[in-house]
């Protein structure tokens, strides 16, 4: 099973329109029943992604599932309408339940929001469902916001006695310090000895912090519901994998399965790096002057990612000596492993040299909206500047012809220069998901050098001359 997430960028086939798409969270797990072999599609729609506002009298979401064998031959799949009241948009989640018999399959999802068709996402997932045996086996993880006995509740959260609350996007924010897991293991019965599951969870890159073990027995059943609550209270941010592994009475292994989880805990990681930073050797970061800590940290912000930009946040107000040379430590040693020392003075060179070079006055030169798209991205393939044209302020287009970060091709940035300051340009629009995407570019741009008054949700401005920023933009 891979939780599919627009959040983190895991795995995924997407299919965006020009209109913004519901922000959608979808997992796919596989079970076994009496009944034979089963999966769970779970989704859950951030209430805010959604178009909702006091005048409706409601909100929501329409999506369609559509299951297709090795063949490409529809065998399964539905039609739902998950239609809320209310302002603002809650949060809305579903589960559904698909019996599938042993094959491969895509299992494919389209969610548009009620209020605009247009504005729709469309995900999809290979899965295997394999021949059915009286062996022992697992299904695949659930990890969850909470679970909860309610053997007589009926809703489609309800599964075996329990009542399963969904994690949207398998992310651990910091009020929730318990790790839920729910998985099941079948014909344990079959097993010599006293099976048990070994569970850990470990970073996804890194050796920081150490793995996580614990142990539980099994009953030996045909099937068996195998409950997990952990306290993560301190466990700290970051990327972790939660490994489940089933081994039998001799301690031989029959089966593994792990998922993905994020974690963001700026309590535990204010502690974690006071008390790890000291038997750590920092190694090339012990070379960085004491002054020189808070520079270097502002300079990685455009690589650090969303959970990690929150911990440097802290860190820049707050931190100790020790824990902002651990952070650094650790970000460098994650990227680049044995060579962290190497690409940390290779990618400070450019650092600094970006903040030479789009130096405003206003904080350093890499802080810019230019010094940052350059940090994070890279050197562009081509940039026009533009000075003199008479009805805009000064501006730039970069191009990029090959964009790793988003899988896409030529990739375009506009920077314009409205306060005429001394590398005063800011970002006003580009073709990189993720980036701002602005429709009115055109006419914020000329909107102060031209006596013409543009009308209401006007996006383009007028045929003249001396407007060459579409035409480069585009061309």
């Amino acid at each position: 099973m891979k939780n599919i997430s627009l959040l983190f960028g895991l795995l995924f086939t997407l299919n965006l329109p020009l209109s913004a798409a519901p922000d959608v969270s979808m997992d796919v797990c596989r079970f076994q029943s009496d009944a034979g072999s089963y999966i769970e599609v779970s989704l859950y729609i951030v209430g805010s992604s959604l178009i909702c506002n006091a005048a409706q009298d409601h909100y929501g979401v329409s999506y369609l599932v559509m299951i297709a064998d090795d063949q490409d031959s529809i065998v399964s799949g539905n039609k739902y309408n998950l239609s809320r009241t209310g302002y603002p948009a809650q949060d809305i989640f579903d589960v559904r339940r698909f019996t599938l018999k042993p094959n491969q399959y895509v299992v494919s999802i389209e969610v548009s929001d009620l209020q605009d068709e247009k504005s729709f996402i469309q995900v999809s997932e290979n899965i295997q469902i394999l021949s059915e045996k009286k062996t022992a086996s697992q299904s695949d993880i659930q990890i969850l916001a909470n679970i909860k006995n309610d053997p007589d509740g009926a809703t489609v959260f309800n599964k075996s006695g329990l009542y399963l609350e969904p994690l949207p996007f398998n992310y651990y924010y910091s009020s929730l310090d318990q790790l839920f897991v729910y998985f099941e293991t079948y014909h344990a019965n079959s097993l010599e000895g006293q099976p048990y599951v070994q569970y850990t969870i470990k970073p996804v890159a890194g050796d920081v912090p150490k793995p996580i073990t614990t142990y539980k027995k099994l009953k030996k059943e045909d099937i068996n519901v195998n409950v997990l609550q952990l306290d993560i209270s301190l466990l700290i941010s970051g990327s972790y994998l939660l490994e489940a592994v089933l081994y039998d009475g001799k301690q031989q292994l029959v089966e593994s399965r792990q998922i993905a989880f994020a974690r963001f805990n700026p309590v535990g990681d204010s502690i974690f790096m006071e008390t790890a930073g000291q038997t750590i050797d920092f190694g090339f970061v012990s070379e960085i002057p004491t002054d020189s800590l808070n520079y270097t940290l502002r300079a990685m912000a455009p690589i650090v990612n969303s959970i990690d930009i929150e911990i440097m946040n802290d860190l820049l107000k707050k931190g100790s000596e020790r824990a902002k040379r651990f952070f650094i430590h650790r970000f460098w040693t994650i990227d680049s492993g044995k060579y962290a020392g190497v690409a940390f003075q290779a990618y400070m060179k450019i650092a600094r040299s970006v903040d030479k070079n789009y130096m405003s006055g206003f904080g350093y030169g890499f802080e810019t909206d230019r010094g940052h798209i350059f940090l994070k991205y890279g050197m562009p393939n081509e940039v026009v500047t533009v000075e003199e044209e008479p009805s805009a302020p000064p501006y730039e287009i970069w191009i990029y012809n090959d964009f790793p970060a988003t899988r896409q091709t030529n990739v375009r940035f506009l920077f314009y220069n409205p306060s005429l300051v001394k590398n005063g340009h800011e970002l006003l629009h580009s073709t990189a998901r993720g980036e701002v995407n602005n429709s009115r570019w055109e006419v914020m741009l000329y909107e102060d050098a031209t006596l013409e008054a543009p009308a209401v949700g006007q996006k383009v401005m007028g045929d003249n001359f001396n407007r060459n920023a579409r035409t480069y933009f585009e061309y």
